[in-house]
């Protein structure tokens, strides 16, 4: 895919390409993992603890991992999930 790795249909699935086998599969499981993690964090009474845009960031240099910008902001209602 041209700008993303990963596609979400809600009530459907993913769709999620890699160079192989080893890296989709592995995306495909962080993303379901993460979204795995959020609800169970909604359904003991929502996220009580976050951490800021520095903080991630700081995370991701560590890890060696480059963010895109319009990806920093997490709602935590659900009416819009971009982490």
């Amino acid at each position: 895919m041209r700008d993303y790795d990963a596609v979400i249909w809600a009530h459907h699935g993913m769709f999620v390409s890699g160079r192989d086998f080893d890296e989709a599969f592995g995306l495909m499981h962080t993303i379901e993992k993460a979204a795995q993690i959020c609800v169970l964090a909604l359904s003991c009474g929502g996220i009580r603890q976050t951490i800021p845009d520095e903080g991630l960031l700081d995370v991701a240099r560590a890890f060696g991992v480059e963010l895109r910008r319009e990806f920093w902001t997490y709602n935590c209602r659900l009416e819009r999930v971009i982490v």
